[in-house]
């Protein structure tokens, strides 16, 4: 007969969900206006700080180092995202044990590939309504090919129920460039309408 003796952390930090803000580029039918709109102002650059500075005033007594996981809405919409990141980078970077990201992924190759120069874990979620696949699939890989063996990818393909037959595609393309990745269920019960109004570019050869 086995017993618990002990339940302790997987991580010795302080962990925290920051949700930036609901604006998003994207209007998936199953994300309700909870989850996100295309009006919610972004926050200035001044304002995360003082955000952060007070978080950190009234936890850093605990003498862990945080790990901050970004989301949305679409994070990369903000143009305050990157100089704030890179402002905790040089003011907090003793204190920071990581930095995760959660986008769909629709920011340029180049954006994430600076991003990937501050943070330490990105995930890109598929969402077939909206994306260019190759273009998609071409940032990711590229990406694996040029971060840091220390970096981490992870790809979350939505299973929308009009693009199943693609979603094997999808994992093939991922398994083969070495790339982690999940197959999210939907949960429809707070969607905005019944069917898809886009369908992005569905490009990639099956």
């Amino acid at each position: 007969m086995s017993k618990v003796v002990k339940v302790a952390p997987l991580e010795e930090c302080f962990s925290i969900t920051w949700r930036l803000s609901k604006r998003c580029n994207y209007d998936c039918m199953y994300c309700s206006p909870q989850w996100h709109d295309d009006s919610s102002k972004h926050h200035l650059l001044d304002d995360l700080k003082k955000y952060w500075i007070d978080i950190y005033s009234k936890t850093s007594g605990r003498g862990l180092k945080y790990k901050i996981a970004f989301t949305g809405g679409e994070v990369t919409n903000s143009k305050h995202l990157m100089p704030f990141i890179e402002w905790i980078h040089a003011e907090y970077k003793n204190q920071i044990h990581q930095i995760l990201i959660t986008t769909n992924g629709s920011a340029t190759f180049d954006y994430y590939s600076k991003l990937f120069e501050y943070v330490d874990n990105i995930t890109f979620s598929v969402h077939s309504e909206h994306i260019d696949e190759q273009v998609f699939f071409e940032t990711v890989t590229r990406l694996k090919k040029t971060i840091d063996a220390s970096k981490f990818i992870h790809v979350s393909i939505m299973d929308e129920f009009w693009n199943t037959d693609r979603i094997e595609k999808y994992k093939d393309l991922l398994l083969s460039a070495g790339i982690s990745y999940n197959v999210n269920t939907v949960n429809y019960a707070h969607q905005t309408r019944s069917y898809p109004i886009f369908k992005g570019k569905l490009n990639l050869e099956l």
